[in-house]
């Protein structure tokens, strides 16, 4: 990852934590197209995994997050 793509994703990554987030780790896209799409992006990354409770950070995306 070159640093410009990791500077758009942590700033997308903390857009969806401020506007996705449940509090809890998990994300929740509200059905909002964007959101989806936010998810899908820092998924195809590995800062996002899905399963059946929903969308969650993964460590990787909590030191992103974290700015390491």
């Amino acid at each position: 990852m070159t640093p410009k793509e990791k500077e758009i994703l942590e700033a997308l990554a903390w857009m969806c934590e401020q506007y996705l987030s449940r509090g809890n780790g998990f994300l929740d896209h509200k059905a909002m197209h964007a959101g989806e799409l936010a998810i899908e992006v820092l998924a195809s990354y590995g800062f996002v995994k899905s399963d059946i409770q929903g969308d969650s950070w993964t460590e990787e995306g909590l030191l992103l997050l974290e700015g390491s």
